[in-house]
């Protein structure tokens, strides 16, 4: 029987999820966080992996933060720094291989920072990993329930439990996304993937050669940290530092098969803050208020506003902003305590050193003192 390896894709900022994912000194972006109920992402997906040989694949300088979330749980494969998810792909292949020396060790992929329900993804698991046998790309695939450009699109043919894939678009403009919702035969890529250790490489030789060469060049008898590093620091040089969808799945399609989630999977990326709002009540007015602090929040006079309450600092913007939230950023890591971005009339006093960013509001007024935030319309 293959042996079969699990790689927890751990890399990304998580920027859109400031001011409590960040990846400054003493930081942690997302994947490390419990975003949502008290284990963190990583922790819950780890929790819903049925079998295999765990293997987390963070940036070197997050390994401290899995060893101690995971324990013995996992094995760590360490990048000195991000290289996207192409090459994260292929060396976690020459890993495999170098392992067991199997080009049929059943490879399984998928990252640390999503929620789904566990007996569910299960079923899906165990699916594609019957199908990846038979040396085909296995991908599993989301129902899209709106025209969203933030996913790739899987186009599939007939019905069933496992669908061959007719192509595979990255992330296309808002028109062609309405176009693929209406056509039905399309599922959002969810970043999931299964396949034998031959079929990964043969695909990546193909598809990737600048990729691949660089990785072959790994030596993994000496210093991996080192050896990695230099080769990655090659394939960032050569701009080959792209997502495993550009690089591979585009083109490989037609050796692709595709497992349909049921909707009641409840897939979530968590891309962005109002990603959350279904576990987070909002009040009478509309606001989504997300506090993951001791703080009492009062808000008067607001309708439709986004209120995100963290050790690192204070979000406050329209919901509809919520994705512009990574310009607090650059505030946070210089230190200071209130900052207005695209702001009319905002009158703020912050009695504590917590950041407080205010992102596109007008006529309002923030108090803030240890323990409790008052924003009100004025």
């Amino acid at each position: 029987m293959a042996e079969l390896f699990v790689f927890i894709l751990a890399g990304g900022s998580g920027t859109r999820l400031a001011p409590l994912s960040l990846t400054m000194a003493g930081r942690l972006p997302k994947q490390f966080l419990p975003l949502v109920g008290e284990r963190t992402m990583l922790r819950q997906t780890l929790d819903r992996i049925p079998k295999g040989r765990l293997i987390v694949v963070p940036e070197e300088r997050y390994a401290p933060a899995v060893r101690e979330q995971c324990g013995g749980d996992v094995q760590v494969l360490a990048e000195p720094f991000g290289c996207n998810t192409a090459a994260a792909a292929g060396l976690c292949a020459l890993y495999a291989l170098r392992e067991t020396g199997s080009l049929d060790t059943l490879l399984f992929f998928l990252p640390a920072d999503h929620i789904m329900d566990k007996q569910i993804f299960a079923r899906l698991f165990a699916r594609a990993l019957a199908q990846a046998k038979t040396g085909k790309i296995v991908t599993i695939g989301v129902t899209p329930d709106r025209p969203d450009t933030g996913y790739g699109y899987i186009q599939t043919a007939g019905s069933g439990p496992v669908l061959p894939v007719l192509s595979f678009v990255e992330k296309p403009d808002l028109p062609t996304a309405q176009k693929y919702l209406a056509a039905g035969n399309y599922f959002w890529n969810a970043g999931i993937f299964a396949m034998q250790t031959g079929v990964a490489l043969d695909a990546l030789r193909r598809d990737a050669p600048e990729i691949y060469a660089e990785l072959r060049g790994i030596d993994f008898a000496k210093d991996l940290s080192a050896e990695i590093a230099r080769q990655y620091q090659k394939i960032k040089d050569k701009k080959q530092n792209i997502s495993i969808d550009y690089a591979v799945m585009e083109k490989e399609a037609k050796n692709m098969l595709l497992i349909p989630a049921p909707a009641t999977l409840d897939w979530n990326d968590v891309g962005g803050w109002i990603a959350l709002k279904k576990y987070y009540p909002q009040d009478a007015a509309g606001n989504l208020i997300i506090n993951y602090t001791p703080d009492r929040i009062q808000i008067s006079g607001l309708r439709d506003a986004l209120v995100v309450d963290t050790e690192n600092g204070i979000l406050l913007c329209p919901q509809a902003l919520a994705p512009r939230a990574k310009e607090i950023i650059p505030g946070i890591e210089k230190g200071l305590r209130t900052e207005c971005l695209d702001c009319e009339n905002i009158a703020t006093e912050n009695t504590t050193e917590r950041y407080i960013g205010v992102l596109g509001l007008s006529r309002i007024r923030v108090f803030y003192r240890a323990g409790f935030l008052r924003i009100d319309k004025i």
